[in-house]
């Protein structure tokens, strides 16, 4: 089995990546750190790269590939000894709960562990609530904390 971790880049996936890094080798399931590059980040990447004549195509593979390493390297350097623990990073590019939820789907991990903003009720009512979304849709079981 695998344990699937949702890494953003953001202080609060230190505490992701450590506590699914605890869950894989408690298990001993692979880890699979996941990055998804929102859309919009994605557009902005690629408009600001096509005046650069070797650039000007920046397909999507390309970004969901940066995405990849991007979550290997940040596990690699938020874990002292990644030694025990088999890793299989993954990137998307896309709407981050659809994009997390369809790994899910794919992976049928353990567990899944994100991170997550405390927010009002208006606060989620206005703006949506990632972290609610995967929890209320997510097909295994979620392991989240969150900041203050």
């Amino acid at each position: 089995m695998a344990i699937l971790a949702a890494i953003d880049g953001k202080e609060r996936s230190e505490r992701v990546a450590t506590v699914a890094y605890d869950l894989a080798a408690t298990y001993d399931d692979t880890l699979i750190p996941l990055h998804v590059v929102p859309t919009e980040d994605y557009d902005a990447h690629k408009e600001s790269l096509e005046n650069t004549d070797e650039f000007r195509d920046f397909p999507i593979d390309q970004e969901a590939a940066s995405a990849k390493r991007f979550a290997r390297e940040y596990v690699l350097e938020t874990i002292d000894d990644v030694g025990e623990v088999t890793l299989e990073p993954r990137g998307r590019v896309g709407d981050i709960p659809t994009e997390i939820l369809d790994e899910v789907e794919s992976v049928d991990p353990r567990y899944l562990v994100i991170s997550g903003r405390r927010r009002s009720p208006t606060g989620k009512a206005v703006f949506g609530s990632t972290t609610q979304k995967i929890l209320l849709n997510a097909d295994c079981p979620v392991v989240t904390n969150l900041d203050d």
